[in-house]
């Protein structure tokens, strides 16, 4: 299975333009009229479609933590940091590079991108 991607409010138009030319998966919560809904109801609807979530809200962390406290496992999380937000190229960059390994082998959904947090 590939490495697929949603993405909230706090992330550009312009990085899911790019994510897409390059072939990848990438839904918007604009896309799924969720603009407005709660963390929580976004991290479930990511992890339901099996897709990581690329976020620039740092309550996504603490969401993670409550989680794995109650033994919920997410399709992953990357927050990209407030400094970052405008560097489009740097995250994508590193999108597409995740987005390689699995799909190349490298790594795998399970082990390498499920229930982790990836800091841009």
């Amino acid at each position: 299975m590939p490495l697929a991607y949603y993405t909230d409010a706090h992330i550009s138009r312009s990085l899911v333009a790019q994510l897409r030319l390059h072939g990848v998966d990438v839904l918007r919560c604009q896309d799924v009229d969720m603009s407005d809904a709660a963390d929580e109801a976004h991290l479930a609807l990511a992890t339901n479609q099996q897709r990581m979530i690329i976020t620039g809200d740092e309550d996504f962390l603490v969401l993670d933590a409550e989680w794995r406290n109650q033994g919920k496992l997410h399709c992953g999380i990357v927050y990209v940091r407030p400094e970052r937000r405008e560097a489009v190229g740097t995250v994508l960059e590193m999108l597409l590079f995740l987005h390689a390994a699995v799909e190349g082998g490298a790594a795998s959904l399970e082990q390498d991108i499920f229930g982790k947090v990836i800091r841009v």
